[in-house]
């Protein structure tokens, strides 16, 4: 085949795989998970439904590439800001201290604010998280569970390093990587306050504010970790300059990939034995 004829392909291929991933969100979206079928997708897109089984082979496999879509954009967004921080912090020449817990503050605001930021991806993750039905099969799931630790293992590297320059302590008791965990727990259960079912006209916006509650369970947790109070008022100052100045949040790339080579590239994530049992 020649080589211009194989480009061709795909590129027409990513743009289907692109253009199904868009209406599984839309549809997920507007009816719920349970609106999402092979046949809906078929419709929205306007092409037979044996077409979408060329890219997914099941509903499964299609929530699967949606969640590693919705986590990989994430990873990209977080990654790229860091990067940016990075910048900032060494042209502020920060304390090493003020500098980790500057990094962890940072990395809760975009956590926090990431249904602004993304709202469809991070709508979805929610959405499935609450989901008490199991909407995709074991196999599947293999597909998601490495990206969604890497995800995670962003924060506990972070805290690794404010344990490294004295920021935060660590008791023989604890570890950075349960301390990742009840870190993302936290902030996304606070979050989903705003979700409580009162009225709205009855409900106290200064309570039910998932995200002001959100951001201080992160202060709240990293004091309790050890964190100088007077290291971590200077390390809040540094955030608030840098989203003063539009350097906490960079966009890498566009909210939807190609995943009919991600999901099928992916090598086992050598964080998994921190996380999992075998």
């Amino acid at each position: 085949m020649p080589e211009a004829t194989q480009g061709r392909r795909e590129l027409n291929r990513e743009t289907r795989n692109h253009d199904l991933l868009l209406a599984a969100t839309e549809i997920i979206a507007t009816e719920g998970v349970e609106g999402l079928t092979m046949q809906a997708v078929a419709d929205n897109v306007g092409c037979a439904v044996g077409t979408i089984y060329t890219y997914f082979d099941s509903k499964s496999g299609l929530l699967a590439a949606l969640q590693v879509n919705a986590i990989q954009t994430l990873i990209d967004t977080f990654t790229a800001s860091a990067e940016s921080w990075e910048h900032a912090i060494s042209k502020a020449d920060l304390d090493p201290a003020v500098a980790a817990l500057a990094r962890l503050v940072a990395i809760g605001q975009i956590f926090v604010a990431a249904g602004d930021i993304h709202e469809r991806e991070f709508d979805l993750l929610q959405m499935l998280i609450s989901t008490p039905a199991d909407l995709t099969t074991d196999s599947d799931r293999q597909d998601v569970i490495p990206l969604a630790l890497e995800l995670l293992d962003t924060v506990r590297v972070f805290i690794d390093l404010a344990i490294l320059v004295g920021a935060l302590s660590l008791p023989s008791s604890d570890s950075s990587v349960s301390r990742a965990v009840r870190w993302a727990g936290g902030i996304n259960g606070a979050l989903l306050v705003s979700n409580v079912g009162i009225e709205a006209s009855r409900k106290n916006p200064t309570i039910f504010d998932g995200q002001a509650i959100a951001l201080s369970l992160a202060q709240d947790l990293l004091l309790g970790w050890g964190a100088p109070l007077h290291d971590l008022e200077a390390a809040n100052l540094f955030v608030d300059h840098l989203i003063a100045t539009d350097q906490l949040v960079a966009l890498r790339s566009e909210s939807i990939i190609d995943l009919t080579r991600t999901i099928g590239s992916q090598s086992p994530s050598t964080i998994l034995t921190d996380y999992l049992i075998e």
